[in-house]
């Protein structure tokens, strides 16, 4: 029981300060929430990226600015 009160207040830390991370990339760098989700979408997990966030980069990719950050995210996840 207490174990796996453990892992579920572990599981909630990790996912806020994972928040606040993307957040404060928002706020003080020039990345765009598009962007985030490209990198999240073409990590190295061996689960796909939900539909839900697929669907919002393929949305967002209609805008040319955010088509282009989309691109520069795959180019730079494809070179490394």
């Amino acid at each position: 029981m207490g174990s796996l009160l453990l892992n579920q207040i572990k599981k909630q830390t990790t996912n806020f300060l994972q928040e606040k991370y993307k957040s404060a990339r928002i706020t003080f760098t020039d990345v765009t929430e598009v962007e985030l989700l490209a990198e999240e979408a073409t990590n190295k997990d061996d689960c796909s990226p939900d539909a839900k966030t697929m669907t919002r980069i393929a949305e967002a990719s209609f805008d040319v600015d955010e088509y282009w950050r989309i691109v520069d995210v795959l180019h730079r996840r494809h070179a490394s």
